[in-house]
């Protein structure tokens, strides 16, 4: 006689099958309203087995979506291959109207532990919190499952998402990831940037402390006779939080001022502090945009910015959002330290409260009143 908890977790995945395939048989009107049309097929395979895998495989398209659906849901999905694709990218990435992703889902399980990992593969995201948790990595069994098993051993109810407005002009303090420098870059190349500290709006999380911000650099110089030094631009493109949406970021009047007042009066031992027109970093300027929108230039032969080098970008204009609704229980710590983030100025009634914290979550009764002057403390 199979267990409870046995029978829980197939009617867990008997539901998320059925997803999928409401999934497959919605894709076409899907993908119209997305323009996920105009990628081809070997284009959006490609992408499914990076996201799954870390990297694209081999063979025949048949073969691969085959592969990669036994991988996921334990079996093969209807429908014809394009309407596969959407479908399970739309489970990795996007969900549906009453599911947050897998993606989603990931980033939530990692949040609760304190160890987000979002440049691997969600296999080897999955297999280092199973480690973590169990010390054992469940093979043979659907991802699908293995995901939603690691999210009952943490939180009592199932894992949702809910919208939230992300102010424009909401400042996102980030920490490059790897040192950076004229010598060392190619253009395209992925710069790693990543929030220092957990990003809410009210109580719904949007975005763990490791969130990425998608930097990319977009040209090179090398240097030149007659002592014309290299140059390295820099564009900063979204912010990559556990939805599935994109908020566009720049480097604007309020990071400008993050900037200002952190070298001012921030901590000396985080880490440099650099930001546009300002600073200096062993000969390394970083100056304003420079004809990039949210750009930034670095100039010089043998300078660098070093690997934990902080920088201030912001939110470059409201941006609806999901985020998962904290539950009451997961809010830790309500004496930890809550650093305010620039949030605009607005003349509506309607207040939206945008913090960070290093631990947890504030308590449910914690108020903080914004002064009208936008700060970083």
């Amino acid at each position: 006689m199979r267990n409870i908890k046995t029978q829980n977790f197939e009617s867990v995945m008997r539901i998320l099958f059925l997803i999928v395939v409401i999934l497959v048989l919605s894709a076409p009107a899907r993908a119209a309203d997305e323009d996920i049309g105009k990628s081809s097929s070997v284009i959006m395979m490609e992408r499914i087995e990076i996201i799954v895998y870390g990297e694209p495989n081999k063979g025949g398209l048949i073969e691969r979506m085959n592969s990669v659906e036994k991988e996921l849901f334990g079996r093969s999905l209807p429908g014809s291959i394009s309407e596969r694709h959407t479908a399970t990218l739309n489970f990795l990435e996007t969900g549906t109207a009453d599911q947050p992703s897998m993606l989603f889902k990931l980033g939530v399980a990692e949040w609760i532990v304190g160890n987000l990992q979002p440049r691997k593969s969600a296999i080897a995201r999955l297999e280092t919190l199973e480690t973590d948790l169990d010390g054992v990595m469940r093979y043979g069994e659907p991802l699908a499952m293995r995901v939603e098993r690691i999210l009952s051993s943490l939180v009592a109810e199932p894992v949702t998402f809910q919208e939230a407005i992300l102010p424009g002009a909401t400042v996102l303090k980030a920490r490059f990831l790897q040192e950076l420098s004229p010598a060392k870059s190619k253009k395209d190349d992925f710069v790693g940037l990543a929030l220092t500290d957990d990003l809410f709006v009210d109580k719904i999380l949007v975005a763990p402390k490791g969130s990425l911000i998608d930097t990319r650099v977009r040209e090179v110089k090398q240097p030149r006779a007659f002592g014309v030094p290299g140059e390295v631009r820099l564009q900063f493109n979204t912010l990559m939080p556990l939805g599935s949406q994109r908020p566009l970021v720049t480097f604007s009047a309020a990071a400008k001022k993050a900037t200002d007042e952190a070298k001012k009066f921030g901590d000396k031992g985080e880490g440099s502090i650099i930001g546009a027109g300002a600073a200096s970093i062993g000969g390394a300027i970083l100056l304003g945009p420079v004809g990039l929108l949210g750009g930034a230039l670095i100039r010089g032969n043998s300078v660098k910015i070093p690997e934990g080098s902080v920088m201030f970008l912001e939110v470059s204009g409201d941006a609806r959002i999901s985020g998962y609704p904290v539950p009451e229980g997961l809010r830790i710590d309500p004496d930890a330290t809550i650093r305010e983030s620039i949030v605009p100025t607005t003349t509506t009634t309607t207040t939206t409260t945008v913090t960070t914290t290093t631990k947890g979550v504030p308590a449910s009764d914690t108020s903080i009143t914004l002064p009208p002057e936008q700060k970083v403390e």
